[in-house]
C-alpha cells in the first residue's frame, strides 16, 4: 500500500473526526502520531497519542523536531479546531484570538515547520487541512470560525503554490454536517434537536456524514498513488449542501416521474 510505513501527524486526533482520520491512516499501515490536549483513555496500539497544548505556539517547533528525530514526517493533517457560536456584537478580542489561533495560526506554523524540514531533507509530502463549509457559505453566529476556515482554505492554496516545486502537496477538506459524538451530545433541548433535524433536511443527500467518510477523503488526498497530481484544492464533503438548494416541490415532481416509469 502506498501509505504503508509513512509517518503521519494528526492534530486534534482525540476528537470524532480526528480520531477517525488517525484510525484510517493506521489501518492503511501508516505510522500515526495523534496530538491533542488529552490522550485517549484507552490506548490504541497502532496510534501514538501525544498530549500537547497547541495554544503553546512557542513549543510547536520543539514538538515537530522531537517527532522528526524519530524519522521524517510525510503527512500532516491539521484537524484541531474549535467551533464556538456567538453573535458578532459580543465576540471580544480574546474569543476571536482563541479561534483564529487554533484554527488558522497553528496550522500555518505546523505547515511551515514540517515543510521546511521536508524541503531540507529532499523528501516529498502531503498536507491536508480540515476546513469547513463555513469557508464558503455564510451563517450567523460564527464570524470568528468562518473567518478562520476561509483563511485556512486560502492558506492552503498559497502554500500549495509555494511548495509544489518541492513535491509537497497541500489540500483542504471542507466537511459539512458530521454526526460526531460531540454533536449528538449537544442536542440537549427539543429546540436544538429540531434545529439539527432542519439542518439535515437542507442537505440534498438527506443525512449527515459519518466521521469515517471525512477520514476516507483525507486519506485519499494524502495518498500520492491516488491524488499525486492534486494540490491547492478545497474538497467539499457535504452531501451536496454547497452545490445549491433542492425543494420539496421538485421531489414530488421526481416521485411522480418515477411512479410512471
Amino acid at each position: 500500500m502506498a501509505l504503508e510505513g509513512k509517518r503521519v501527524l494528526v492534530t486534534g486526533g482525540n476528537g470524532g473526526i480526528g480520531r477517525a482520520i488517525a484510525r484510517t491512516f493506521a489501518a492503511a499501515g501508516a505510522d500515526v502520531t495523534s496530538v491533542d490536549r488529552r490522550v485517549q483513555e484507552e490506548a490504541e496500539s497502532d496510534i501514538t497519542d501525544v498530549a500537547f497544548d497547541l495554544y503553546q505556539t512557542d513549543r510547536l517547533p520543539h514538538l515537530v523536531e522531537d517527532l522528526w528525530q524519530q524519522g521524517p514526517v510525510h503527512i500532516l493533517v491539521n484537524c484541531a479546531g474549535i467551533y464556538p457560536s456567538s453573535p458578532a456584537l459580543v465576540i471580544d478580542e480574546s474569543a476571536w484570538d482563541a479561534v483564529l489561533d487554533l484554527n488558522l495560526k497553528v496550522p500555518f506554523l505546523l505547515c511551515r515547520e514540517l515543510a521546511g524540514r521536508m524541503i531540507q531533507a529532499n523528501i516529498t509530502g502531503s498536507i491536508v487541512n480540515i476546513a469547513s463549509t463555513a469557508a464558503h457559505t455564510a451563517r450567523p453566529g460564527v464570524a470568528h470560525y468562518a473567518a478562520s476556515k476561509a483563511g485556512l482554505v486560502m492558506l492552503t492554496r498559497v502554500l500549495a503554490l509555494e511548495w509544489a516545486p518541492y513535491g509537497i502537496r497541500v489540500n483542504a477538506v471542507c466537511p459539512g454536517l458530521v454526526e460526531t459524538d460531540t454533536l449528538l451530545a449537544s442536542l440537549v433541548t427539543p429546540v436544538l434537536t429540531q434545529e439539527h433535524v432542519e439542518k439535515v433536511a437542507k442537505v440534498p443527500m438527506q443525512r449527515a456524514a459519518e466521521p469515517g467518510e471525512i477520514a476516507n477523503v483525507v486519506r485519499m488526498l494524502a495518498d500520492d498513488a491516488v491524488c499525486g497530481y492534486v494540490t491547492g484544492q478545497a474538497l467539499f464533503v457535504d452531501g451536496g449542501y454547497t452545490a445549491g438548494q433542492t425543494f420539496p416541490s421538485f421531489q414530488l415532481q421526481m416521485q411522480s416521474v418515477l411512479d410512471r416509469i
